[in-house]
Formats: structure tokens, sequence, C-alpha cells
């Protein structure tokens, strides 16, 4: 009896052939046996990303950065139970596992040559043992900033021979909030609404904060900026303080440290265009009375004034979706620039709706998170 694997053959199927002594002839018939040493799982077929490559087979210019922002979704919320079973109970469950996704995460961000790519929801394991050897392999650097109470975080790519990193300066929300003099004001404001200040600090939300150098022209330089804000659809007033506070903190490298240089934002903000966190990054204000104050009712109300000096606009604009899951969709994602400094030299057309919904909703077994990468092409003005 000998057991082979055919090079083509399905994930995890072994065939048993058994051959008759003497007449040295295979026999295949009633004497085939079919063995499954584990699932066996279709391949993702056509990709939601395949056709994006097309944009992305080269790596940019000189004066050109290609930037990506992408949710890739933590393996620690994909594999639990509320998940298989009523957030994505459409994905085929073996699609659902980190071996599975990661190697579509692999091949999806290896083949958009980008220059910057901005993570979130990275578990550190994936982020030390997957993402940075393989994104190694294509010239890119990777800093990672976790969570202190999740095992997921945010993580920062840089192309190495087109930058080099001067500083980091990343920050927790809530800790930052309570320590740093920058935010005083803020938190003193804040100290007069307790049921939101205890919201605020019970957040584990962080901001990676990256200041990188032009390796051809060093006199070009960039901040980079990557957060996660808070998640719940009732928070618009918690997201609002936690921007502030991303706000004050870039102000502080982009304008203290590094006198005016430019800013490129990224991130799943979970804000639509319509929120107050949206309106208050590209407007670079937010009144006391806006809707998003009250967002979870009377009780929990803050009214505050806020302020920031930045000219930033969604390089992107604002897609009809990022995030496409069977109860929602919604635009939550942003590459937000510096529009004195950058220009929008492409953007990179998402997948089509019929893409997305191919296997009703995301993840799929052809696209490995519940949200979709941005990806633009920026310039130097």
């Amino acid at each position: 009896e000998r057991v082979f694997t055919p090079s083509n053959a399905l994930v995890g199927l072994r065939l048993k052939l058994r051959c008759t002594p003497g007449d040295g002839e295979q026999r295949y018939g009633p004497a085939l046996e079919v063995e499954s040493s584990g699932p066996v799982e279709a391949g993702p077929g056509v990709c939601t990303f395949d056709a994006r490559h097309l944009y992305t087979k080269k790596v940019c210019g000189r004066g050109s950065v290609r930037a990506v922002s992408y949710n890739i979704l933590a393996d620690t919320y994909a594999q639990t139970e509320f998940s298989r079973t009523v957030l994505y109970p459409y994905c085929a469950p073996y699609a659902l596992e980190i071996d599975y996704r990661q190697n579509l995460l692999k091949k999806e961000l290896a083949g958009y040559s980008a220059d910057l790519i901005c993570l979130q929801e990275v578990d550190k394991s994936v982020f030390v043992d997957s993402l940075a050897p393989a994104l190694d392999a294509f010239g890119l650097e990777g800093l990672f900033k976790i969570k202190e109470k999740q095992h997921e975080g945010l993580a920062t790519f840089y192309r190495r021979d087109k930058f080099s990193l001067l500083s980091q300066h990343d920050i927790a929300f809530s800790e930052a909030l309570l320590s740093e003099p920058l935010h005083k004001e803020l938190c003193e404001q804040l100290a007069k609404y307790p049921l939101v200040q205890e919201k605020v600090l019970q957040r584990s939300s962080v901001l990676q904060v990256s200041v990188l150098q032009s390796t051809t022209d060093p006199s070009r330089k960039l901040c980079v900026a990557n957060t996660h804000l808070y998640w719940h659809p009732k928070g618009g007033n918690i997201r609002l303080i936690q921007i502030a506070v991303a706000m004050s903190h870039i102000r502080h490298v982009a304008c203290d440290l590094y006198p005016g240089i430019p800013v490129i934002f990224c991130g799943d903000f979970n804000s639509t265009p319509s929120s107050g966190a949206y309106s208050f990054i590209s407007s670079g204000g937010i009144a006391e009375d806006h809707e998003d104050w009250v967002s979870n009712g009377e009780e929990e109300r803050c009214s505050m004034s806020l302020s920031h000096p930045f000219k930033l606009l969604s390089a992107c604009g604002e897609p009809a979706y990022t995030n496409y899951v069977g109860g929602f969709h919604g635009c939550l994602d942003y590459i937000f620039i510096d529009r004195n400094a950058l220009e929008v030299e492409q953007v990179i057309p998402l997948p089509s709706h019929e893409e997305i919904t191919t296997h009703q909703a995301l993840p799929s077994v052809s696209h490995p998170s519940d949200h979709i990468a941005l990806i633009c092409d920026l310039k130097w003005k």
C-alpha cells in the first residue's frame, strides 16, 4: 500500500492506492480509498485585491509616496464564538483561521509595492512571526505598538531605501491624558464630566507616531501617525476626546519638535464622514453643540470647543464603505494628508461591489479582513 499526495491535491487530502502484488498494476475503482487528514479547503480563487495589484506592480518614483491604511482584523477577534456565529456566519470557518488569513494578507500587502503601510488590529504574534519577516523581504521595516490590555495593536512599515526612522512618539491615549502637561487643559475640562472621563480612561486605544526622513533628500521629513479609535456606535463623544489628544500630540511632534513637517494620519477612526471626529479632523474645529457630544444620551454630554492647526484632507475621499460585514457597511478608514505639503497623485480603486459581495460580505475566502485597504500615491508639492 502506497500513500502519496499529488502535487495539485486539495489541502489535507491523501490518496491511498492499493496495489495487488504480482501483476504490478495499480487498481483503481473499488480499491481506491480516500482519507482526509484535515479539512479539505478550497483555495481563494480570484482575490478581491488581484485587480488592484495591476495598479501597483512597481514601487512609485522618488518624489512620490504610496501609502496604505488597513485594519487587518485581529485573530483575537476573528476566532471567537460570537464572530463565527453572529458577526461573520457567512464566512467559511477555515477562512477565519489565522494561518489562512495571514497568507492572503502577505500576498495582498506584498503586491501593493507600498512605501508606507499603516495597519490596525495586528496581533503581536502575527507581526513578529509573519508580517515583519515577509515585508522585510520586500524592503520594508516594521514598527509595532501594542495596546496594553489586548494582544493586538498598530504596525507601521516604511520602505528602507526611501526612508530612515528619525524618532518614535507613540502614546496610549488614557495614559497621555493623565500624565502629559500637553493635555492638562483638556484633562481639566474632561474632569467636569466624570462618566465620560471614566470611559475615556478605560479605553486601551493607542497612537503610533513615527518621524521619517527621505534617504534621497534629507530636507524632506514626514510625521506618520497611525491609530484605531474606540469602536462603539454610540461612542462619538469618546472618539472626539481621543482625536483631540491625538491632534495635540501630533501638533507637538510636527510643530514643536520638527517645525513644519507634513503629516500623514492613517487609521480606522470608526467614524463615518458625517461624524464629529471626521468633521474635527478635516475642518480643524468642533463646536460645543455638535450632536456627537451627546452620542450616548444627555447624561453623558460633555460639551467642549476643540481646534487644531492642521489643514488635513482625506486622500481617498469618502468611499461608500471601507468596512463591509453582514449587519453594517460604512466608511470608517482614512488616510488624512497635509494639504499644504502633499497632493494626491492617484487613488487605487477599491474592489467593486460585486467582488465584495461575491461571498455575501467580508471577510471571505478571497478577502482576509472585514475592512478594505485604502491605497493612494502622494507627491510633494
